[in-house]
């Protein structure tokens, strides 16, 4: 259905798209090839012995179990208070290591219950996403700082998406082709929403100001509101239809420093986003499973329009691979 949705929808608005050649692209599939379960952020709070642990190296046992998904690694339950010991494949150096750690749950995370003192995914996991255009420079991390007000009332951060399945959709609307990507990508949502709340995956369409030679203030809630009703899927098309959730970056008064968090200290989403429309890919640790940034064209040609193509790929990886 969605693939269908896709071909159709390319024939309604066609743009000038941007292809995301270049940029910066991380953790590619050979860093994984070791296997294991890779360290996205070492938090090194409560735990003796985690400085020793760095972002990409891979644990691959604990207490000489073999561990390679996020669920192995949970299930250790390396924050007992107890001395494990960790089989490590030491990314900088090329090496196996043995890493002796004493944790207990980091409680400087509110409100994540019981963090662990560094965060993870499992290599295979990880490595689902298409190699290239799908791991821009957010990819394999867990959710940096981040402050989001939804049009219905009510703040998001960084912390809150851990513990859910989110696909997320940062759109501008600086110039026509920003806001042509942007409806494109809400119309596949709308048409997608349904059978992604079936899958347990949360949508969040997000209008965020990205660098532009040509920038424009953020939308308020009534900017938001009418880009919805000027180009949701039209009855042609199957509408109408319920909107996908809504959110826009704080307005002076409700930019407050205290409510900008994250899993990863001081990262920040805007600082490595790349070009406009984002998307992310979460899996309900608040790992980054996916990041693309601009749009991409369809190898195969059979999706002509490289922002329909894209998005579609995106709905169609949450939809089977988290």
């Amino acid at each position: 259905m969605l693939k269908k949705l896709a071909l159709a929808l390319s024939l309604t608005l066609p743009l000038a798209a941007t292809s995301c050649d270049g940029g910066d692209f991380t953790v590619p599939s050979k860093d994984l090839k070791p296997g294991g379960v890779f360290v996205t952020y070492v938090q090194d709070s409560n735990c003796e012995g985690c400085n020793e642990l760095a972002r990409r190296d891979l644990i691959q046992a604990v207490d000489g179990k073999e561990v390679k998904t996020t669920a192995d690694m949970k299930a250790a339950n390396i924050t007992d208070g107890q001395p494990h010991e960790l089989t490590v494949w030491d990314a900088g150096d090329s090496v196996v290591k043995t890493v002796k750690i004493t944790a207990t749950p980091n409680e400087s995370m509110p409100p994540i219950k019981d963090a662990p003192p560094f965060w993870y995914v499992g290599a295979e996991e990880l490595d689902q996403a298409p190699e290239g255009w799908a791991r821009r420079r957010l990819f394999g991390h867990a959710a940096p700082q981040l402050l989001l007000v939804s049009v219905d009332g009510g703040f998001v951060n960084g912390r809150d998406l851990y513990g859910k399945k989110r696909l997320i959709v940062f759109f501008d609307w600086a110039t026509a082709t920003d806001r042509q990507n942007g409806a494109l990508m809400m119309q596949v949502l709308q048409k997608a929403q349904a059978d992604l709340a079936a899958a347990g995956v949360d949508l969040m369409f997000a209008q965020v100001k990205h660098v532009s030679e040509r920038e424009r203030q953020p939308m308020n809630d009534t900017d938001l509101r009418a880009f919805f009703n000027d180009n949701q899927v039209g009855q042609a098309e199957g509408g109408p239809l319920p909107p996908p959730p809504m959110y826009r970056m704080p307005n002076k008064t409700e930019d407050n420093p205290t409510r900008v968090l994250g899993m990863e200290g001081a990262f920040t989403f805007y600082e490595a986003i790349g070009e406009a429309p984002n998307i992310f890919i979460l899996d309900e640790n608040g790992i980054i499973r996916w990041h693309s940034a601009g749009v991409t064209p369809d190898a195969s040609g059979e999706i002509s329009n490289d922002t329909v193509y894209t998005i579609n790929e995106a709905v169609m990886f949450a939809l089977k691979k988290l």
